[in-house]
């Protein structure tokens, strides 16, 4: 019986890399040769994960095996796999990606499996997933160019959205409280203007975007999207500070804690909440177009690459976000 190596969730930053059974491949199946996979917050909290199995969700590899009732794919395809819907649901994060092969059942052409570019690299290829979710967090609220966006939180979700929204023509303000001279310099070279946190941040964002009247009485900050990358308490009483009429905050970073809303001043200002929440075809056919196109710097986001043996180590140093933003195993 054909082997492969995978990695087996054993607890919280302990993974184990066994020898198990290759995937046989039925006739509607594809099966993937992993080539790189990317380490997601949830890989090293655990969240979504059980002991004992395969995981890792952000890979992508080519086509080893395919059934005889698959259309549009080949063997060798170098291909993206969508886990949203390669996986049962609440299973996302149990795809095998820290697996040699994964097998995609009932595969079909953009839905589970993705072509990829020839201009887009492996290490890029990698990064599709966590790059839908943070373009999502600025379409969810239609940023377009021209608005004047504010976006928490540096970390690799907020990166991804930066990029995003770079890629589209959008320069954003960014607010973190924990920037490292990497992450510095890397949203320097990006474009995007960093808030100074030895300051009023009300002040210095008054005086970038501008002032106008609030809708029924003051002066409110000409912000359109404010997008919450972080999940900090004080983001949603921040936009209720600077926010217009009709301004809108997409929630994407993960804040599980109860917080009160003011619901007069939602009411008076006439402004939008959104949640956001992973990515549909839309986010990811933007996503392969821009790095296919080179508008971003998202390779630049990875700062490490471990071999799948080494794997305990990869996740360890991605629980470090002093040291690390993006780790990569390499699976071949």
């Amino acid at each position: 019986m054909a082997t492969m190596r995978a990695g087996i969730y054993k607890g919280k930053l302990q993974a184990e890399v066994v020898d198990m059974p290759k995937p046989g491949v039925g006739p509607k199946d594809v099966l993937v040769r992993t080539v790189r996979s990317s380490i997601c917050g949830s890989d090293v909290s655990g969240v979504g994960v059980e002991a004992g199995v395969q995981f890792g969700h952000e890979t992508a590899g080519y086509v080893a095996g395919l059934g005889k009732e698959v259309k549009g794919l080949k063997e060798g395809d170098r291909v993206w796999i969508n886990p949203m819907n390669a996986m049962p649901k609440y299973q996302t994060c149990m795809l095998g990606g820290f697996s040699e092969y994964i097998l995609v059942p009932d595969a079909k052409l953009n839905h589970n499996l993705f072509l990829l570019p020839g201009a887009i690299s492996w290490d890029e290829a990698s990064l599709i997933e966590p790059f839908g979710v943070g373009t999502r967090g600025k379409n969810r609220p239609g940023a377009k160019p021209g608005d004047h966006v504010v976006v928490y939180g540096a970390g690799s979700i907020g990166l991804f959205c930066i990029s995003g929204l770079i890629a589209q023509g959008i320069i954003p303000v960014v607010i973190d409280i924990a920037l490292s001279d990497y992450k510095r310099a890397l949203l320097e070279k990006m474009g995007a203007v960093i808030c100074p946190l030895n300051g009023d941040k009300f002040k210095f964002l008054k005086e970038h975007f501008g002032e106008l009247p609030q809708r029924q009485s003051g002066r409110a900050i000409d912000v359109d999207i404010v997008v919450d990358c972080a999940g900090a308490p004080n983001i949603i009483d921040d936009f209720f500070k600077l926010c217009k009429p009709n301004s809108r905050l997409s929630i994407v970073g993960v804040n599980a804690r109860p917080q009160e809303v003011n619901l007069a001043r939602l009411m008076s200002t006439e402004v939008v909440m959104l949640g956001s929440s992973g990515y549909d075809l839309a986010d990811i056919e933007e996503v392969i177009d821009n790095l296919a196109h080179k508008r971003t710097l998202v390779n630049e986001i990875i700062t490490h690459h471990f071999p799948l043996e080494q794997l305990n180590e990869a996740l360890n140093m991605a629980a470090d976000r002093e040291k690390s933003i993006k780790v990569v195993v390499d699976m071949e």
